[in-house]
């Protein structure tokens, strides 16, 4: 039975689309009843080995999955009768990190759960970004281009082997591009970032192809991207933060727009801006009512803060936001 068992799965390699269910089954098989109940896996991927040619050959591709895989079956050998046996992967990710005495078992969780995001990104040729990430991407990038710079010069920038990120700060709801490095403790998941891109920067994920030509090996990974999976998930986590964070979010996209208008409207002479501006009298506050919220006050009070400690933002843009704070305090209490 065991012989006719490995028959079946060697077979099974050697169909163009069977790589996948024999991850799965050697994942998942053994006589053990126990092992049946291990909680990971290698993720099946909705494209074939060969799709991603241009970034990785299908012998490459099979030789990272079954890497992945025995990634997956030594976790569920640290993890047996462990507290976190039977807890999602993010979870055993956070609870694990800049723990000294849980470096094996984070070390598996973290790579493991690295890759499962690294390859559900990619798609065959690539979805370009809808206007709506573009949108946020100009904010905090300038340009689609600029992000891929960004990047890639991290990319280029680490020292051995590692991940490059781009991830949505929940506090700030801004994007930002970050690396973290083999060997060290941190995650993006541990500090509370939520990671939206993860480009693996170990020589097996582009030797073969790129050899020592890292920038090459990230534009033809960024060129295989879902971008509307990516835009999903940034709109998805941003309206699950606070209302604080959202705030400030309003705010500073306000603030940029204002600081836009009065380059425009100087340049071209039409509109004085030197006044502070009013809520009423833009119509947007009705000074009748009582019941607003000290927590725009606040959300108003930290964004003017941050902008007071960057060297570039005009004085007129944290005097409006101040102006702003009093106009709302002086409502609340009338």
């Amino acid at each position: 039975q065991a012989s006719s068992r490995r028959r079946h799965l060697l077979s099974t390699a050697m169909r163009p689309a069977g790589y996948m269910s024999m991850l799965r089954a050697v994942s998942f098989s053994s006589s053990s009843r126990q092992r049946r109940r291990l909680a990971h896996s290698v993720a099946p991927l909705p494209f074939e080995a060969d799709s991603l040619q241009r970034l990785v050959s299908a012998r490459s591709f099979r030789r990272q999955r079954a890497y992945q895989a025995k990634l997956v079956d030594k976790l569920n050998l640290i993890l047996h009768d462990s507290e976190f046996q039977h807890r999602p992967l993010d979870e055993v990710v956070t609870s694990t990190a800049s723990d000294p005495q849980l470096a094996e078992c984070f070390n598996h969780a973290s790579e493991i759960w690295n890759l499962e995001l690294y390859w559900s990104r990619l798609t065959p040729g690539g979805i370009a970004p809808p206007s709506e990430l573009l949108r946020w991407i100009e904010r905090d990038f300038e340009s689609y281009d600029r992000l891929v710079e960004q990047i890639t010069a991290h990319a280029r920038g680490i020292w051995g082997s590692g991940w490059t990120w781009l991830i949505l700060d929940r506090r700030s709801l801004r994007l930002r591009v970050c690396n973290t490095f083999a060997g060290a403790s941190s995650h993006p998941l541990a500090l509370g970032l939520k990671p939206l891109l993860a480009l693996d920067m170990w020589e097996h994920a582009y030797w073969y192809r790129y050899r020592g030509d890292r920038e090459a090996y990230v534009r033809a990974y960024l060129d295989l991207v879902n971008w509307q999976a990516v835009s999903s998930e940034l709109i998805a986590t941003a309206n699950k933060v606070d209302e604080h964070a959202k705030l400030k979010y309003v705010i500073r996209i306000a603030m940029d727009d204002m600081q836009s208008l009065q380059m425009s409207t100087v340049q071209h002479g039409t509109v004085d801006l030197n006044e502070l501006p009013s809520l009423a009298r833009l119509q947007l506050m009705d000074e009748r009512r009582d019941d607003l919220s000290s927590t725009l006050v606040g959300a108003i009070r930290e964004v003017s803060s941050e902008l007071e400690a960057l060297p570039s933002v005009r004085k007129t843009s944290t005097a409006a936001l101040h102006s702003i704070a009093q106009e709302l305090r002086g409502v609340k209490s009338r």
